[in-house]
């Protein structure tokens, strides 16, 4: 979102006073980041590889991976190489991806994908020239078919952990309460200023209207306390994040497989 649409929405909804402190609030999340172009490049790169667009899939991912340096980001390069064809380069960045993630717990099912697209690799056995001198036509039976051997699909990433939006809460909580006050004192102030108005008007002393003019002052305090406790929490609900178990679970994933309609690709990025 950018500082322009900010500033009209916070112009629209809470005026500029309030608008300045949700701004500086919400401000380091202006700015782009290599994170936020790395993401862009890995949807791409997803978008292609569902329309079977290899090479273009392979260049999103591979300039994702340049901007974020994510490991996980190698995984979905494998995985594009091994529908091009090309295992020996899936298999190059498969060890990578384990050489820079050695504590993976995908490592067993990694190092079974890699075992298993070295054996696609290896040549079958030469088919003999010509049949044995002993064996007739009719006695001689073509070879079984070895089976295929198929990659194992990369295990689905863990499902995203919730936002923690605590301080959110808190601030809607000092908003409501600072609104309560603002409602409290003003009907104060009322009452205290309907009972001036029938005893003492238009020479009222001034140990009268001074608590009449504190108790006002005092609501339009609350009401602008309201106002900014209400925009700080709306800004905090909507850009929180989650702890420190999705930050360790960051970055893009990939999965690829056969389903009951044929093949199928899910992604997501996380940050």
């Amino acid at each position: 979102m950018g500082a322009a649409l900010q500033r009209r929405r916070c112009a629209g909804s809470l005026g500029w006073g309030v608008c300045g402190l949700v701004l500086c609030l919400a401000g380091p999340a202006l700015g782009q980041s290599d994170d936020e172009n790395a993401r862009r490049h890995f949807e791409s790169g997803v978008a292609y590889l569902q329309q079977s667009n290899y090479d273009d899939a392979l260049r999103e991912f591979q300039s994702a991976y340049a901007l974020s340096k994510r490991p996980a980001l190698l995984l979905n390069i494998a995985t594009v190489y091994e529908r091009m064809g090309k295992l020996g380069d899936a298999v190059d960045q498969l060890v990578k991806y384990l050489a820079q993630e050695p504590d993976s717990p995908e490592k067993t099912t990694l190092e079974t994908r890699i075992g298993n697209l070295k054996k696609r690799m290896q040549p079958g056995p030469a088919a003999s020239t010509s049949p044995p001198a002993s064996a007739s036509p009719a006695s001689s039976a073509p070879a079984a078919a070895a089976p295929a051997t198929s990659a194992p699909p990369p295990s689905p990433a863990p499902a995203p952990a919730a936002p923690d939006r605590t301080l959110a809460y808190v601030a809607f909580g000092a908003a409501g309460a600072a609104a309560i006050g603002a409602v409290v004192t003003g009907l104060v102030a009322k009452s205290k200023f309907d009972d001036a108005d029938r005893s003492c008007k238009p020479g009222c002393p001034d140990s009268t209207v001074d608590p009449i003019r504190s108790m006002a002052l005092l609501s339009d305090v609350l009401t602008g306390v309201a106002v900014v406790g209400a925009g700080v929490g709306a800004v905090l609900f909507f850009t929180a994040k989650p702890g420190s178990e999705r930050a360790a679970r960051s970055g893009p994933w990939l999965s690829a497989g056969a389903g009951p309609g044929g093949g199928q690709v899910r992604a997501g990025f996380r940050f």
